[in-house]
């Protein structure tokens, strides 16, 4: 009886370990969460964003696929279709649809401001653009958000208008350098509202001079510097795949300064790896270019309170429609907490 018993059991503890290698077979892992997937998507758009990524792209990475698009706003369009597991975008379109209700997650801050104005002369200031057009990258989208927080806290008038304003600073916008950069190189614009690399673009193309840097003029009006753009995931990739997530996030931190020492071979991969029928913007990378990117991987949690004044002043910056860039700030659990 005792060996029947010992017999019945022996067969039920098999039955119990093929059950659970299956189970591991079938994607689930030991605590019951499915596995880290094949594929995982990365998205970024061109530029900066790019460059932050590129010694990624350059030696591959566990699982990851790599695609860079043009122009930035296409981000937010991956981010929301799900198309992306992860992505490089603008801050404020991160949570613009984090709080339009899209599952997702801020994991790091990765440009810290990359801001410059473009154009003849020795040196401006923004009263100097009172009565001159200024070329503006990515309506909407941070750039465009900062020139106007400046702006609005030095009581200067703006309109969007392709001819210069009386008394005004007459806005100009492109989608992003490529086809701002035409422009100025034309006398369309008088000056151009850049983020590198495009700035130094212009000045080693068309004979052009930084005459502002925005992260100063950041400074000296609000103090500090402000976040640019972060890497997202989608809410519940993160959830499932919390290990593969952190040591993204902690490889991606070890490679900051990659770039700035391989500038040949970042723009290499970003050019390889480019949405099917797309071309980089990018025409100049060296190490001084990359720097200026002011690239620094941090964590989300570590910027909260810069995040979060940043998006109180979005809460307050009017659109064209008279409504606010921002509703509200967004709630501590867009905040990853690793």
């Amino acid at each position: 009886m005792k060996k029947l018993i010992s017999k019945i059991f022996a067969a039920m503890l098999c039955a119990a370990l093929v059950f659970s290698f299956a189970a591991c077979g079938d994607g689930m892992n030991d605590e019951g969460k499915t596995e880290t997937p094949s594929t995982v998507n990365v998205y970024m758009p061109d530029g900066a964003p790019a460059v932050a990524l590129a010694a990624f792209m350059d030696g591959g990475y566990d699982r990851a696929k790599f695609t860079v698009v043009t122009p930035a706003a296409v981000i937010a369009q991956r981010v929301s279709s799900g198309d992306a597991d992860l992505a490089v975008m603008p801050i404020n379109a991160a949570a613009t649809l984090y709080n339009g209700g899209k599952d997702i997650v801020m994991l790091t801050v990765n440009t810290h401001g990359n801001l410059f104005i473009v154009g003849d002369g020795d040196g401006i200031t923004l009263d100097d653009l009172v009565g001159k057009r200024l070329g503006v990258i990515g309506e909407g989208n941070v750039p465009d958000q900062v020139l106007r927080m400046l702006l609005d806290a030095k009581g200067i008038g703006y309109e969007k208008s392709e001819e210069a304003v009386t008394g005004k600073v007459a806005l100009t916008y492109a989608d992003d350098g490529g086809v701002l950069l035409p422009l100025l190189k034309q006398g369309k614009v008088d000056y151009a509202f850049l983020a590198e690399p495009a700035a130094t673009t212009a000045v080693g193309n068309f004979s052009k001079k930084i005459v502002a840097d925005v992260q100063e003029l950041w400074r000296a009006q609000f103090g500090g510097g402000y976040p640019q753009a972060c890497l997202v995931g989608q809410g519940k990739f993160v959830r499932e795949n919390k290990a593969y997530v952190d040591k993204f996030i902690k490889d991606l931190a070890a490679v900051d300064g990659w770039a700035e020492q391989n500038p040949d071979k970042a723009l290499a991969a970003i050019s390889s790896h480019m949405e099917s029928g797309a071309t980089t913007s990018l025409k100049i990378l060296n190490a001084n270019v990359v720097k200026n990117c002011n690239i620094k991987t941090v964590a989300a949690l570590e910027m909260k309170s810069v995040c979060d004044g940043y998006f109180q002043k979005l809460t307050e910056l009017k659109t064209g429609l008279g409504t606010t860039v921002l509703k509200k700030v967004p709630d501590e659990n867009f905040y990853y907490k690793a």
